[in-house]
């Protein structure tokens, strides 16, 4: 029994142990949930202290600037951040006390939603335009200087400021609740009605400057809030708003009073500068004054004279230019752009200077040379009036093709300068409104009175050159549009539609322009060329109706075969293909480089061979003791024995028996000798056993050789296909690509030759410009005719000597040129897959028999004759006498491009 009662108590004992720590961590938790939910209670409350702190300001009650500040997180002028996000919901707390746990929940939801409409009350501010919120701060500044000022003689004065000044402030809530119409009624309202105050006698100095520069500045404040408003809303939106067009009458003569009076006070602040206090009237501070309008005036002289000497330093800057662009000719054209803004610049960097100069002067030391500023600007704006309007009376002569002597230059001067007078008058209205009302009915009113008489001075301007004006857009509009432009430029009329119709020849300038600038690029030429072919639907489809040949077309053809007339000299267009052949020779012939082998392709027709004979005169100047060995290959000399002998022959040697070890052993004793293969593409054949020849002649120029060099001369066709088989690195390791010829050089080529053949040349209609100032030039018609000429035969000179001979008409001792007209490619669509392979063997070889034919495509031979005949007849192919066929000269562009775009070509 004792030991049951023992036991009782034990476990009691151990009870009141263990309950004590249960409750002790039970009220640990709801103490820890206790001391949060009392912190999200005083957060909960600062937010609604801000919300209503916001809410007070959107309705209108302005608080002082440390204030705002901090209910916005940062100042109210400050720019925004670049990133604003809207505020992540806060993270429930997690308690272990149940008893609070809703409670936090619910006060974390509360705060929540406050910190959203914190939030977005912040951002109805921040999201102002800049010009308005520093308006804005200006103003709270301004508040909270005029509560330092002595009330003693002017508390009602600063209470009547305060009020007007708590007036504007307000309408801060109207901007941020998106109402621009109330605020604008109210901003004008406060313009048009600043407060009184009393007058200069009955206050001190002092204290009456600083009420009137307290409301001038509160006056500025409001002029910028209000020019905000009316240069962010359209100007028929703001009339409207304002009562429409019958109250525009009163709003003008507001605003003529709001700026007088503006004037006068800016008078009296200027007047009381004056006459300080404590010093002699109208002695030291006008002495000041003036000596501060003295030092303006100088330093505005020295910056002209400055400013002026920037001129010289673009036009130096342009010689720079002219001097590094070498032959790159529109880099000449892009130098124009520099020295014509050479005039413009020093006017650009006096207007710089003085926009940079505006807000340092505006304060009560140099408010003199603040409000001398506007005269400085129209000085400028005066400058650059006269500089566009001598320039546009130049740009519409040249555009006219009249250019002016010392005397017409001299008058288009003056007149610029005569006309640019009148503008200023309402220019200067103009400025003084900006200055004292900012956007404005009357600164809309007096723009357009502005513009009208620019448009009239403008027309009276352009009355000097109106018979070049006439020309000028000639050029540039339609046919069909001259009986209007007639009518609307006639001499009565004149000045009236001529500004009208200037953007038009401002357009045709900027062209004429970017049309030199970009004609030293091919590509430009080629799309002018055909763009002139298309405008004049010339259909290249069409068969030319070739009169009768006679006698006379005969004795002119001749002058433009492969081979001049006897006696004659052969015109020397220098392409710089002679000068990179003798450059890699002479090179090796003295010895700075161990490279001895050359290959040199291009187009057939493109003047590989003919350079050889200028080749072989430079080399005898330049490597006296080289002997040269010319080798035009045979036709389809292909077999390595055949090409050891030809070569064997002309080195005295016998290649087929020893090979290139006969060349290694008699390279001692030989003189540095010039072997140049002629016709390379002859030495192989695109079939079973055609290269082994090819590989013969490689063996041969991999000989280690130190008095042999070698030349080889081969069609680009052949070239690209011969690297497709043995790689490009693998073969020769210096060649020269002979690019095709410029739009210059086969213009020289061609009237060379037809300079000797003593016949005169004319152009035919289509070239010419029968309108505008280039109507009847020949000078432009021969620049259309060499663009089309050039596009046409893509730069090769023989394709350009055949198509001159398709273009031109004889009409006795006279040679009319027409439109080149190259042939269509079209015909070859019903030719057929096999025949577009013949042709394609052609194009890579040059020239070859039928049987090579077969052998080349592995066709049948009645497939071949047939596609043979078909070219043929169609005109595009002819048989030498040798019995190999070749592509007539007038048909390589178009029948490359189209086997190119076939896909059969290599190149």
């Amino acid at each position: 029994m004792g030991l049951q009662r023992l036991g009782v108590v034990l476990a009691i004992l151990v009870a009141i142990c263990l309950l004590p720590v249960e409750t002790r961590a039970s009220s640990a938790a709801c103490q820890a949930a206790g001391e949060t939910l009392t912190q999200l209670n005083s957060q909960l409350q600062q937010r609604q202290a801000e919300r209503r702190a916001l809410g007070a300001l959107l309705n209108g009650e302005m608080p002082d600037r440390d204030t705002l500040t901090r209910l916005l997180g940062q100042p109210l002028q400050q720019p925004l951040p670049p990133l604003s996000r809207p505020p992540q919901p806060r993270a429930l707390a997690d308690s272990k006390c149940p008893g609070l746990q809703d409670d936090i929940a619910v006060v974390t939801g509360q705060l929540n939603n406050l910190d959203q409409q914190v939030y977005r009350q912040r951002h109805q501010l921040l999201d102002l335009p800049p010009a308005q919120r520093q308006a804005y701060a200006a103003l709270l500044a301004l508040r909270s200087a005029l509560q330092t000022l002595d009330p003693q003689h002017t508390s009602a004065a600063i209470t009547a400021l305060n009020q007007h000044l708590n007036a504007v402030l307000a309408t801060l809530a109207l901007l941020a609740r998106d109402e621009d119409r109330q605020a604008l009624q109210t901003l004008d309202r406060l313009w048009y009605q600043p407060p009184a105050l009393p007058t200069a006698d009955t206050l001190p100095a002092a204290d009456y400057l600083s009420l009137i520069r307290s409301r001038l500045e509160i006056q500025k404040q409001v002029r910028i809030l209000r020019a905000d408003l009316w240069q962010r809303r359209p100007l028929g939106q703001l009339v409207n708003e304002l009562g429409g067009l019958a109250q525009t009458p009163t709003v003008v003569t507001h605003e003529l009073q709001r700026m007088t009076r503006q004037i006068r006070e800016v008078g009296q602040l200027i007047a009381h500068d004056l006459q300080r206090p404590g010093e002699p009237p109208h002695a030291l501070p006008l002495v000041k004054n003036l000596l501060t309008l003295l030092l303006g005036i100088t330093g505005f002289v020295l910056l002209v004279r400055v400013a002026h000497r920037s001129r010289q330093f673009a036009l130096s800057l342009h010689d720079k230019v002219i001097h590094v662009s070498g032959e790159r000719r529109w880099l000449w054209h892009a130098s124009r752009l520099i020295s014509g803004l050479a005039p413009l610049l020093p006017w650009l960097l006096i207007w710089l200077v003085l926009d940079a100069l505006t807000e340092p002067l505006d304060n009560s030391t140099t408010r003199i040379l603040y409000w001398a500023l506007p005269l400085a600007r129209l000085y400028v704006i005066y400058g650059m009036a006269c500089l566009v309007g001598e320039w546009l009376l130049l740009r519409v002569a040249q555009s006219a093709n009249r250019y002016l002597n010392n005397e017409q230059t001299r008058q288009a001067g003056d007149h610029a300068r005569h006309l640019a007078r009148w503008l200023l008058p309402p220019w200067l209205l103009l400025m003084l409104v900006q200055t004292s009302l900012g956007p404005s009915l009357l600164y809309y009113l007096l723009s357009y009175l502005l513009l009208a008489v620019a448009y009239l001075l403008l027309g009276r301007l352009l009355v000097l050159r109106a018979d070049d004006y006439r020309l000028c857009l000639q050029a540039l509009l339609p046919s069909k549009l001259d009986r209007l432009t007639s009518v609307l430029l006639h001499p009565a009329l004149f000045w009236l539609f001529a500004p009208l119709l200037l953007p038009l020849a401002l357009l045709g300038f900027a062209l004429g322009f970017v049309d030199r600038m970009l004609a030293d690029f091919d590509w430009y030429l080629r799309l002018k060329a055909r763009w002139f072919r298309l405008r004049t639907r010339v259909s290249s489809d069409e068969p030319a109706q070739e009169p009768p040949e006679s006698p006379e077309d005969s004795r002119y053809e001749r002058w433009f075969d492969a081979g001049l007339p006897e006696g004659s000299d052969t015109p020397i267009i220098d392409t710089g293909l002679v000068s990179a052949m003798e450059k890699h020779i002479q090179r090796w012939h003295e010895d700075k480089t161990d490279e001895n082998a050359l290959v040199v392709t291009g187009e057939k027709g493109c003047g590989k061979s003919l350079s050889l004979g200028k080749l072989e005169k430079a080399l005898h100047d330049s490597c006296q003791d080289l002997n040269i060995l010319r080798l035009p290959v045979p036709a389809r000399t292909c077999t390595p024995q055949a090409i050891n002998q030809l070569i064997g022959e002309a080195l005295q040697l016998d290649l087929n028996e020893d090979g290139p070890a006969a060349l290694v052993n008699s390279d001692a004793e030989r003189r540095p000798t010039l072997v140049v293969l002629d016709e390379a593409q002859n030495l192989f054949l695109a079939s079973a056993g055609g290269l082994d020849g090819w590989r013969n002649v490689l063996s041969l120029v991999n000989a280690r050789l130190d008095h042999v060099y070698w030349l080889l001369m081969i069609n680009n066709q052949s070239w690209a296909y011969l690297c497709n088989v043995f790689g490009r690195e693998y073969q020769f390791r210096n060649v020269i690509r002979v690019k095709r010829w410029g739009q210059a050089e086969l213009r020289s080529l061609i009237l060379s030759r037809h300079h000797q053949s003593g016949y005169r040349l004319r152009y035919d209609e289509a070239l010419l410009s029968s309108r505008g100032p280039d109507a009847g030039n020949v000078r432009n018609a021969e620049q259309r005719y060499f663009s089309l000429l050039w596009d046409a035969s893509r730069g090769n000179p023989m394709v350009a000597l055949q198509l001159w001979q398709t273009s031109v008409r004889l009409q006795g001792r006279q040679v009319l040129v027409g439109l080149p007209t190259p042939p269509s490619a079209s015909l070859l669509d019903g030719m057929g897959e096999n025949a577009l392979f013949v042709y394609a063997a052609i194009v890579t070889h040059e020239n070859l028999a039928s049987q090579e034919i077969s052998a080349v495509t592995h066709l049948p031979d009645t497939v071949v004759r047939y596609a043979l005949k078909a070219g043929f007849d169609a005109g595009f192919l002819h048989k030498s006498e040798d019995g190999r066929y070749r592509l007539v000269p007038l048909w390589y562009p178009p029948m490359i491009s189209y086997l190119t775009g076939k896909n059969l070509l290599n190149e």
